[in-house]
């Protein structure tokens, strides 16, 4: 699924107390988000409007102006139907920086983010 957003992340967010990366595409009215409690082993995805599922682990891969995810079929059938997402947004370098710290401590002992930013 192809999605054009807006996106916030904390790698600790003090309202709801976990890491999260939250993108909103206004006109599809259509939400992604990715969550991790601290003393959870699992990470928790949301698809649309409350869709959620919590895995192990996943495939995310940060770029310069998208994130781009893969979920098994499992977990896509779980949720909405869809195994990938192309989460396009306006980066700024605060975004990145911002996004990296989240999906770092999101992942924290998971091995499926890659932040290829940095090569």
């Amino acid at each position: 699924m192809d999605l054009h957003v807006t996106v916030s992340a904390s790698e600790f967010d003090e309202h709801y107390e976990m890491a999260l990366v939250y993108c909103f595409d206004q006109a599809k009215n259509y939400c992604f988000s990715l969550t991790r409690f601290p003393d959870s082993e699992e990470i928790e995805i949301m698809v649309h409007d409350q869709l959620n599922h919590r895995v192990n682990d996943l495939r995310v891969d940060l770029n310069f102006n998208s994130i781009d995810v893969a979920l098994s079929n499992e977990v896509s059938k779980n949720l909405d139907g869809h195994a990938s997402y192309s989460i396009v947004f306006n980066p700024s370098e605060t975004d990145i920086n911002e996004l990296d710290k989240a999906f770092k401590k999101i992942f924290e002992g998971k091995s499926g983010f890659k932040n290829k930013t940095t090569n």
